[in-house]
This record gives C-alpha cells, structure tokens and sequence, in this order.
C-alpha cells in the first residue's frame, strides 16, 4: 500500500469509526463490509457516504456508493471521484 493509500485508509477509517461509533483502536482494514460492524445498515451506509463526502470534499454517485462490497471499493470510488486530491 502507497503512502498516499495509507492515509486515504486512515482518513476513511476514522469516518468509519465514527460513524459506527466504534473505539479509536478498531481496525478498519480495506477488507472491512458491512457485515464485519454491527449496525452497518442501509440509512448508516447513507450517513457514511455523507460523512465520507464531506471529509473528502467529494460528490460520490448514490447508485455505485450502494453498490459497493467492502471499504477498499469505497476507497476506490473515493479516487474515481478525486478524493485522492486531498490525501497528501
């Protein structure tokens, strides 16, 4: 994993973390889907891609943000969008 991916990780963990209210210690990896965090449901999914919007200063396209099987995809679509942009 680049350096740039690793903070793009980073970045996208902590909305994931907060989000889902989970500890500072949890790990969110790119393998990470819905089914590995309790409560991750169709309206949480919306409140993240929000979240993630706001923290990359991006519009992500609905259709493909619910579409998505894990947060390596969500990173994915984060570049696609131009995210990548804010990751230093």
């Amino acid at each position: 994993m680049s350096l740039a991916e690793d903070e793009l990780l980073r970045r996208v963990s902590a909305v994931v973390r907060t989000t889902f209210g989970l500890p500072p210690g949890y790990v969110v990896s790119a393998a990470t889907t819905s089914a590995d965090i309790d409560g991750w449901d169709s309206l949480s999914h919306s409140i993240l891609i929000m979240g993630i919007e706001e923290q990359f200063g991006v519009e992500l396209p609905m259709e493909r943000a619910f579409e998505l099987h894990d947060v390596g995809e969500l990173m994915d679509l984060i570049g696609e969008a131009g995210g990548e942009r804010g990751v230093d």
